[in-house]
């Protein structure tokens, strides 16, 4: 069971067992049923803060990049797109301020680690999320969705990883 603030206060009401409308999730943890660190998760929304205290744990990077070298090193087109690539502001930063914070509620609610005691408890807590971000401060385009469908096509195919994209 979640010892997860938020999970242990009832804010977390859609992963409880006893909620007919919610995810079930708690049912499937008390299972031992938490997932897998050799799942990715493409996030197709917002940005996510990679680096938030539930989600560190869970951040996936894309493994043909070296993080900082200025260089396309899996030669896809993007430089240094370790955590992902933003396709709303054409750039390596996936995660842009607290305007990205839908995002962020995203990966918390897919994984964030669980069972912390601190914060969310993620639908799974051992995964990878990676993001492709094409959602900016002015909406986003059904051009940069569709290229956000295709860059975890390609990193998936290239790299011959298990990725889901949301």
């Amino acid at each position: 069971t979640s010892n997860d603030t938020y999970f242990t206060n009832g804010s977390l009401w859609g992963m409880n067992a006893t909620n007919t409308y919610g995810s079930q999730a708690s049912t499937a943890w008390a299972a031992n049923k938490l997932g897998s660190s050799n799942v990715y998760i493409g996030i197709i929304d917002e940005g996510y803060m990679h680096t938030h205290e539930d989600l560190a744990a869970n951040a996936g990077v894309n493994p043909g990049e070296i993080a900082g070298n200025g260089a396309d090193d899996d030669n896809n087109g993007y430089v240094d797109d370790v955590y992902g690539w933003d396709f709303a502001g054409n750039n390596n930063s996936v995660f842009d301020g607290t305007g990205d914070d839908h995002g962020t509620h995203v990966a918390g609610t897919i994984g964030g680690k669980g069972g912390n005691a601190i914060g969310v408890a993620g639908v799974v807590w051992n995964v990878k999320l990676l993001n492709a971000k094409f959602l900016g401060n002015r909406g986003g385009t059904t051009a940069n969705a569709i290229k956000a469908v295709d860059y975890f096509t390609d990193l998936k195919q290239r790299h011959g990883i298990n990725l889901v994209a949301t």
